[in-house]
């Protein structure tokens, strides 16, 4: 009886040990994936100032620091626009005068699959485009705001990947292929805002930092 005892004693103390492996795996596991989906990388700073008007129309001068303008996977994906010519330095800093009343920082975003990015990859960038639009209706405004290209901007090589990022062995690793970055309106509140430039899961975004004295 006694030895009936100690093994049915062992059995459930190894059943427990167990137990309790089998959930801290999941939950390492669930905690990794959360990361890697909810992951954002900041690559840039931008100092935005309040909108002003020339006899152009209305414009927003931006201070732009990036802190890196591409993913150090992009020569995979896109050899061509891995050797443009680089016409930002990270940590130095640009000023900029953008027509518009909005700007956004765009860039080609290439999104892995979601088991690339739980094994601890990152979705592939290329800062290339600042641009500013106007969103209000004015006639003091011109129809269209600025552009300018960052790093070759989008060259004809985004294009022909965007035609064969469905086909072997892209489709192996590359979820979907995207044109992104969100806008930032320059119209509310007063003052210089200062933002943090982030590549998301599946955006190139804007995070808010602190009103600049």
């Amino acid at each position: 009886m006694g030895r009936v005892v100690k093994i049915s004693m062992g059995t459930a103390v190894a059943a427990v040990i167990l137990g309790v492996c089998f959930t801290s795996a999941a939950l390492a596991l669930w905690l990794q994936t959360f990361v890697a989906l909810t992951r954002e990388t900041p690559v840039a700073e931008v100092v935005m100032s309040p909108i002003q008007a020339d006899d152009t129309g209305e414009y927003i001068q931006i201070e732009f620091t990036p802190y890196v303008t591409e993913s150090a996977l992009l020569h995979i994906f896109n050899r061509e626009a891995a050797t443009a010519p680089q016409t930002l330095e990270p940590g130095e800093t640009q000023t900029y005068k953008i027509y518009g009343d909005t700007v956004a920082v765009r860039g080609p975003l290439i999104k892995l699959h979601p088991t690339l990015l739980i094994l601890n990859f990152s979705n592939v960038y290329k800062l290339a485009l600042i641009e500013g639009e106007y969103r209000r209706q004015s006639a003091s405004n011109p129809s269209e705001g600025t552009e300018i290209p960052l790093n070759g901007g989008f060259d004809d090589s985004w294009w022909n990947f965007n035609s064969r990022e469905a086909t072997f062995p892209y489709n192996l690793i590359v979820d979907r292929f995207t044109f992104a970055g969100d806008e930032e309106p320059g119209f509310f509140g007063s003052g210089k805002k200062r933002y943090q430039i982030v590549v998301t899961l599946d955006s190139i975004t804007w995070n808010f930092i602190e009103d600049v004295a």
